[in-house]
């Protein structure tokens, strides 16, 4: 059974166009080619999915995708609880 990590990188790489292998952790979202535009559509598949809401600077301070997912896996486990 896939992790949440794994269902939202694997969101991402759909909703982004992106080979998902380049998905690493580490990795800017300038590196693996996310720009703004990305980022919404790809906030906009979580709150529809998850029905978690995402304030608009929820990423302000996201230095990397590892940053980015834990952010969305926080916001996500908190609706849920």
């Amino acid at each position: 059974m896939a992790t949440l990590e794994d269902e939202l990188l694997d969101l991402v790489a759909e909703e982004a166009l992106i080979d998902r292998a380049k998905l690493v952790r580490e990795a800017t979202l300038e590196d693996v080619g996310l720009d703004s535009v990305d980022v919404v559509s790809i906030v906009f598949a979580i709150e529809e999915k998850y029905g978690a809401e995402i304030a608009e600077d929820a990423f302000k301070n996201t230095l990397n995708l590892g940053e980015f997912v834990d952010t969305l896996k926080g916001l996500i486990e908190a609706k849920q609880a």
